[in-house]
């Protein structure tokens, strides 16, 4: 059987007022990456992602389910958001996942 390991990652922007006033592409691209995860969920390769609520400073947290942290990586860098280079990785790292509502 293959351990589970989890990755704890957080985005953010390349633009600050992002959230409050995003142009036609970067909606477009907020679509690809929504659909993206949804996708990595279905694989079960998301454990959770979803954004802070401090429109003036955006930022996303997104936990991996991986196999080994190339994997985490990939899926990471695979996302629209963060191909387009309209998001960028601030902070990525293992973690252990100690305590979760089923454990």
């Amino acid at each position: 059987m293959v351990k589970k390991l989890y990755f704890f990652c957080i985005i953010k922007p390349y633009r600050q007022d992002f959230i409050t006033n995003p142009n036609i592409e970067e909606n477009k691209i907020m679509s690809d990456h929504f659909n993206y995860l949804k996708g990595l969920l279905k694989q079960k390769k998301l454990y959770l992602a979803g954004p802070t609520l401090i429109p003036e400073d955006p930022t996303g947290i997104i936990i991996l389910e991986a196999e080994t942290e190339e994997e985490a990586t990939k899926l990471l860098n695979e996302d629209p958001s963060i191909k387009s280079g309209m998001q960028k990785i601030v902070e990525f790292r293992p973690i252990r996942l100690s305590l979760t509502r089923n454990s």
